[in-house]
């Protein structure tokens, strides 16, 4: 593998990594703020890798995605132990803890956007085409994964965010009920990943053309031509 293709691997990682610890530490930081201290007292109220790296997820499969040129770069990290009882609502507590996570992804996604546009009004095009083409990769790059990642994690299958959002929006004799298929999903989650990719084309198709959509609605849209 060339140096070219080794940097780009490195920053591609270096991107997933931080955009999982802030994904986590924000589970933390909802958790904390709301009246649970487990994700304080486990060490997870951070944004070290070392505190929610998990060797698998967060190490070896996506280096090797990123290696073998895998179309869907996937990760994860451990998951933030919280205690819902000690949140006043602890169903609705335990549902913004949920999504604190995927709205970190989508923060680091308009922090992305709102860079290139700063770029792109000032002086973008005056700076080397090298260093042009840099920043325009790095700052797709950011945007993609950090998207995959808020949507992939709103999905309403456990373990992902989305299942604990829906939980807490059913009520309470259909939460339960559902709650009984949870130690099937990730089971589920895996089979699609390997067997059935096309059926996330499903999911993250239309998102992302309401995604370009309303980018050209807002008036952003020839910030498309750098997201690709």
């Amino acid at each position: 593998m060339d140096e070219s293709r080794i940097a780009h691997v490195l920053m591609n990682y270096a991107i997933l990594l931080f955009s999982l610890c802030l994904h986590e530490f924000s589970h933390a930081a909802m958790a904390d703020r709301m009246g649970d201290p487990t994700p304080r007292m486990m060490g997870r109220l951070t944004l070290n890798p070392k505190a929610h790296a998990d060797p698998i997820g967060t190490v070896l499969f996506p280096l090797i995605s990123m290696y073998f040129q895998v179309n869907f770069l996937f990760g994860w990290a451990k998951p933030v132990p919280i205690t819902p009882e000690n949140f006043k609502n602890p169903r609705k507590g335990g549902a913004l803890v949920a999504f604190a996570g995927p709205m970190s992804n989508m923060f680091l996604c308009f922090l992305s956007l709102a860079i290139l546009a700063i770029l792109d009004g000032a002086s973008f095009f005056q700076l080397g085409a090298a260093t042009q083409n840099t920043l325009v990769m790095f700052l797709n790059t950011f945007f993609w994964i950090n998207f995959v990642l808020a949507v992939f994690n709103l999905i309403p299958v456990f373990p992902l965010d989305g299942s604990w959002i829906l939980k807490a929006a059913l009520p309470g004799p259909w939460a339960y009920r559902l709650s009984q298929y949870d130690r099937y999903g990730a089971m589920l989650l895996f089979g699609v990943l390997v067997f059935f990719k096309n059926l996330l084309g499903y999911i993250f198709g239309p998102v992302v053309a309401l995604f370009f959509l309303l980018l050209h609605l807002v008036g952003l849209g020839h910030l498309s031509q750098y997201l690709g």
